[in-house]
C-alpha cells in the first residue's frame, strides 16, 4: 500500500497527477467523509494513495459537490 501522512502530502501526489486540489478542498472533504482517510491519532491524517486512485476515479464528481 503507498500511503502518504499529512494534506500537504496528499496536495503533491495530487498535482504530480494532475488533479490538483487546495488543502481546504481536501479538509473539508474529510470533515463531510467524502475522501478516503485514516485518523489514527488526533491531528494525523493518512491517505492510502490507492484508495485515493479509485475515489478520484469513481466517486470524485459527487464527491466535491
Amino acid at each position: 500500500m503507498r500511503k502518504v501522512r499529512g494534506v500537504k502530502a496528499l496536495v503533491e501526489y495530487l498535482e504530480s497527477i494532475q488533479c490538483p486540489m487546495s488543502e481546504s478542498t481536501i479538509y473539508r472533504l474529510v470533515k463531510v467523509r467524502k475522501i478516503p482517510f485514516r485518523r489514527p491519532a488526533p491531528q494525523v491524517l493518512i491517505f492510502d494513495l490507492d484508495a485515493i486512485d479509485h475515489w478520484l476515479s469513481s466517486d470524485f464528481e459527487e464527491a466535491i459537490q
